[in-house]
């Protein structure tokens, strides 16, 4: 049977999200050098790839893309560890179908983000999350 779900594609979120091919993207994770071939080939000219747990050095990201699938957990240490995006900026992460509810919006919130968009799939979920808050670690 063919899915009949309406498919968006990479380039299309980041341009819904005010990604443009000069905005500053960040990549990490297992398919981190595939995604940053994948942009790089379709004009996006400041695209960097970092392993989870660094931040970039002395910048922030306009976007960060998560190229693997993430647990809760695993979101929930990326948004604390880094690489961090900016203030209005975007990350861009996939859940296994079903967890990215209720629990990964409180994720997102109490690390400063919104989510906006929740692309659901028959595997996976993407989900597009823009960070709205300074986030603060306590001392």
């Amino acid at each position: 049977m063919r899915d009949l779900r309406p498919t968006v594609g990479l380039s299309q979120l980041l341009d819904a999200a005010g990604v443009g091919p000069d905005s500053a993207i960040r990549v990490t994770g297992s398919g981190a050098l595939s995604a940053l071939l994948w942009l790089h080939r379709r004009g996006y000219a400041d695209v960097g790839c970092l392993h989870a747990g660094q931040r970039a050095p002395g910048d922030e990201a306009d976007a960060l893309l998560a190229a693997h699938t993430a647990t809760v957990e695993r979101l929930s240490d990326l948004l604390h560890r880094g690489p961090q995006v900016r203030q209005g900026g975007i990350i861009i992460v996939q859940t296994r179908s079903g967890e990215g509810g209720a629990q990964a919006v409180l994720t997102f919130h109490r690390h400063g983000f919104e989510l906006v968009r929740r692309l659901p799939g028959s595997h996976r979920d993407v989900l597009v999350a823009r960070r709205t808050l300074e986030f603060r670690q306590a001392a």
